[in-house]
């Protein structure tokens, strides 16, 4: 008889999974149990290991014996308990509450995907601030990590093992014609069950489609939506680059006025994280924070979402009409994204805004009056577009009262660790420090010498990228096919400049031991300025020599500190020391 291990995170999962293997395996197979918080043995034996996460993975394959294969299962909703579901009316908001925020959003993918998606799921996972969005929780057997204020949980119980893992089980055991025909059939049964029921729901949602309407249009005409919160604040924002801390000391100045603020900054730098913060921080912190895209949105579109629109202003108007964005904002802030994007036509309307604080609905000449306060965001440069033509000067004025610029990454490498960190322990909650530290320690090296075009936010996806294709702790040759050509060019360019005959690397080390023998710390401006190259040359130099444990980038004014003693540096070059 075969004899499998199954392996586990949790317990409850770890019995689930097995209840699930012994009903559709009929019991012809030794099935052995395990998980990772309670009773894994020193070495597990067996003809095949399946572990039911990739974190599992993580925290057991030591303990599997040597030879033994393995299979990393993907997983699936448990289709007898959704519905549960359908009893929830539609568009209600509901916090989707697992033990990770990457398995929380891979059960709403998967919950959309069986059409289930009559809900507005939240992704929630142990670690997140309660969004406050929601009243209702629904969570797939985890239900100790459901924020306290939730009034009701929706327990849909253990995600299961899905038929493709199965399938390639079997067939790696060499099995799989013996179950095939019968795991098929298991498999299509639950598939009708679960379109049955999604069926019966739709039809009972049909009968109440007209007081649904009435609920809608009443949402609709609110003044303020419960679900239009900020939720980051000042402290989400992680590093402690001088730049990145000037940029914060900034906002948190803006946050007490009520004047528009701009924010200049390439994507993925956090423009919406710091519009939020603002708000946050602000006496309209109460209020709804409404964020609206410009690049998202067609320009035939933008009057009737910004602005709202009356019955009958155009065909495929609703009957009651419906406020716009800005009337949604009211009493709180309104977050205008990519504004560079906005046509010009639009440019007009919106400036009349800013200008008399009230606007009309789309049919309607009666202006309402509105209290909201302005954060636009660009990554653009407006002033360009201004003298091309493309963007409205006095637009422009009306919106650069507070101009704010947020550092790129590029600028604050010291700040990746940290958050390579946060964004790993968003897949892998339940990873200590100790462990992140090992984890990126293979990789830091490359990750500081990147130039990072795509900013925090193309960090974070390299990180979930490694997060996925690495089994173990990643190495340079794990990164994504673009680093190596990037890294080398960098290099290159390093490599190549010069000042006065030597590398730029070695001038660099010798002016900071100059100073250094005099009781002095130069910064990288001081460098550039002694050295007549370009402060961003002086950037990454400094990077590379921090990467090879040659200076320390300290923070304020207190320069950079050469972790040699001066005396050794200069003992190559004797001219200097006369």
């Amino acid at each position: 008889m075969k004899h499998i291990a199954l392996i586990a995170l949790g317990k409850e999962t770890s019995y689930c999974c097995r209840e699930q293997l012994h009903r559709l395996l009929d019991n012809r197979i030794n099935i052995s149990n395990y998980y990772v918080e309670g009773n894994l043995p020193q070495r597990i034996k067996a003809d095949f290991a399946i572990f039911t996460s990739r974190l599992a993975y993580q925290k057991a394959h030591t303990h599997l014996s040597e030879g033994v294969p393995y299979l990393i299962s993907r997983r699936t909703i448990n289709y007898h308990e959704v519905e549960k579901l359908f009893e929830l009316p539609a568009g209600m908001n509901v916090l989707l509450v697992n033990d990770c925020l990457q398995s929380a959003n891979d059960t709403i993918s998967l919950l959309q995907t069986l059409g289930i998606d009559h809900l507005n799921y939240y992704a929630f996972a142990p670690g997140m601030d309660d969004p406050k969005v929601a009243k209702v929780a629904v969570t797939p057997g985890e239900s100790r990590f459901v924020p306290p204020a939730i009034e009701k949980i929706v327990d849909i119980k253990t995600r299961l093992i899905d038929i493709t893992s199965l399938g390639e089980m079997l067939s790696r055991m060499r099995i799989l014609d013996h179950y095939a025909d019968f795991l098929s059939a298991q498999y299509v049964r639950d598939i009708i069950q679960l379109i049955d029921k999604n069926q019966r729901y739709k039809n009972r949602a049909a009968q109440l489609e007209q007081e649904l309407g009435r609920i809608e249009s009443s949402r609709s005409h609110r003044s303020s939506d419960d679900s239009l919160q900020a939720v980051y604040h000042f402290d989400d924002i992680l590093g402690s680059a001088p730049s990145l801390l000037s940029a914060i000391r900034i906002a948190k100045r803006f946050a007490e006025s009520d004047s528009t603020v701009l924010i200049q900054a390439q994507s993925g730098t956090g423009k919406e994280l710091m519009a939020q913060s603002i708000h946050n921080a602000s006496g309209r912190a109460s209020g709804p924070f409404v964020a609206v895209n410009f690049a998202a949105i067609t320009e035939s579109l933008l009057d009737s979402e910004l602005f709202g629109y009356v019955e009958g202003a155009f065909t495929g108007a609703s009957r009651h009409g419906a406020s716009g964005l800005f009337e949604r904002a009211n009493h709180g802030t309104i977050f205008l994204d990519e504004i560079g994007d906005a046509p010009l036509s639009f440019q007009v309307k919106l400036l009349r805004v800013l200008q008399e604080r009230e606007i009309r609905r789309v049919g309607s000449a009666v202006p309402i009056h509105i209290d909201v306060r302005i954060i636009a965001a660009t990554n653009q440069d407006l002033k360009e577009l201004v003298r091309q033509g493309k963007f409205r000067e006095d637009l422009y004025y009306r919106l650069s009262v507070l101009p704010l610029t947020l550092p790129l990454l590029a600028e604050r490498k010291e700040d990746i660790p940290v958050l390579v960190s946060t964004f790993l322990q968003s897949f892998f909650l339940d990873m200590g420090v100790r462990e992140t530290r090992e984890w990126m320690e293979g990789i830091l090296p490359s990750l500081l010498q990147y130039s990072w075009p795509g900013n925090i936010r193309e960090l974070q996806n390299v990180v979930e990228y490694l997060a996925n294709v690495c089994d173990g702790n990643p190495r340079p040759e794990d990164l994504p096919p673009n680093f190596s050509a990037a890294i080398a060019s960098v290099r290159n360019r390093q490599g190549k400049q010069t000042v006065g005959g030597e590398t730029l690397k070695t001038a660099v080390l010798r002016e900071l031991a100059i100073a250094a023998r005099i009781g002095q710390h130069l910064g990288r401006r001081s460098l550039a300025r002694n050295l007549e190259v370009p402060e961003s040359q002086i950037r990454h130099v400094c990077q590379e020599l921090v990467t090879e444990g040659e200076i320390v980038l300290k923070p304020g004014r207190g320069g950079i500190q050469l972790k040699r003693s001066w005396s050794e540096i200069l003992s190559a070059d004797e001219d200097a020391l006369q």
